[in-house]
């Protein structure tokens, strides 16, 4: 199923998925569930369970898939400032992913 994240929240069947691509930023929140998550431009998949939340940028295609049991999410309309603290999130993610790599080939 592709739209544009419009509704306020979805569920998600069991192994199902939802994509699009919303016109604005969003965070999305597992409210029961457990999904895994792909932003088009990302390195990074996420897995997000009950609670977790994660920003989806505006203009870029989201999948989210369900896991082994249907699962409820809420979208909400984001500032910049939301943002800003994710992207610095992901960085640190990412180069602390990539030290682990780095120290592990050369051990």
């Amino acid at each position: 199923m592709t739209n544009n994240f419009a509704n306020q929240s979805y569920t998600i069947n069991a192994g199902s998925t939802l994509s699009g691509v919303s016109p604005v930023d969003r965070k999305i929140r597992i409210v029961c569930g457990r999904v895994w998550l792909t932003i088009a431009g990302d390195e990074a998949d996420f897995w997000l369970t009950d609670e977790e939340t994660v920003v989806i940028p505006a203009n870029r295609m989201v999948v989210v898939e369900a896991d082994q049991q249907t699962s409820l999410i809420e979208l909400q309309t984001v500032s910049a400032s939301v943002i800003s603290k994710q992207n610095d999130f992901a960085l640190a993610t990412y180069f602390q992913k990539l030290s682990h790599k780095l120290t592990h080939a050369f051990a």
